[in-house]
């Protein structure tokens, strides 16, 4: 519990909203094609961006997803914009004039997949949403729970989901040398995997994109001195919803073909 409270301290500073500061070079979000190339096609939002108007989405997972929020998980205006699907938000209607997209945001710091699945079918129940980003898996290797209940809870999301007429983007834990050395991802990693082969569901790799990152000297949050901490971190959730942003529309391509 002691390992898992510092976790959850640690996943609370990276969502705190932070400044917007230059200087960041200029192939920082540099992203191999692997990471932002779906491998299926989103049908449901493809066609929903056909119809015009605007598109709905829905995005839900626990503090870097959320960030700094109420607890509905709605951002106030402090801190609207601070987490990646915000950056994800702004990348998607720049890389399409005239597309108009709105974002829903619920979820919260230390929250899991069954806990996140009410939030779903609330929502699911006061609008259409095309799209459903959901990220979970972090807490779950934390507190060691059973990869056979999460993925029955994934499961059960999915289908939720899709007979609503949406796709699924499922995203996995940031990556986090302390993480990787505390807990045991690997049976997580494989649950989403697993589910990430159902129709009009993939798996957004944060993890691998955010380790490739770091390895590369691109961006990486752990060995960055306080003073630069700020400008890093909004560096890196803008990174990660811009490639987010492509992989969405990658999977969009797909379905035009």
């Amino acid at each position: 519990m002691r390992r898992f409270a510092s976790f959850l301290i640690l996943c609370a500073i990276l969502a705190l909203p932070v400044p917007s500061r230059a200087g960041s070079a200029p192939d920082a979000c540099a992203v191999p094609d692997e990471f932002v190339t779906a491998s299926g096609a989103f049908g449901q939002l493809a066609a929903a961006i056909a119809a015009g108007g605007p598109v709905a989405i829905l995005a839900v997972g626990s503090a870097t997803t959320v960030g700094a929020a109420n607890r509905s998980g709605e951002p106030t205006s402090a801190t609207q914009g601070a987490a990646f699907p915000w950056h994800m938000l702004r990348a998607l209607e720049a890389s399409s004039p005239g597309g108009k997209f709105s974002l829903t945001i619920r979820g919260g710091g230390g929250m899991t997949a069954a806990d996140m699945l009410p939030l779903i079918s609330a929502a699911l129940a006061e609008q259409h949403y095309p799209l459903v980003l959901w990220q979970t898996g972090t807490v779950e290797a934390v507190r060691g729970l059973r990869p056979d209940g999460v993925s029955r809870v994934l499961h059960d999301g999915v289908e939720k989901v899709r007979a609503a007429g949406g796709d699924v983007v499922l995203i996995d834990p940031q990556f986090s040398r302390f993480l990787r050395a505390n807990t045991d991802l690997d049976p997580y990693e494989s649950v989403l995997r697993q589910v990430a082969t159902l129709p009009g569901v993939a798996l957004f790799r944060r993890f691998d994109l955010m380790r490739a990152w770091a390895n590369e000297g691109r961006v990486d949050l752990e060995r960055t001195s306080k003073p630069d901490r700020d400008a890093v971190l909004e560096l890196l959730n803008r990174c990660l919803g811009q490639a987010l942003a492509r992989f969405i529309l990658s999977g969009v391509d797909k379905a035009k073909k």
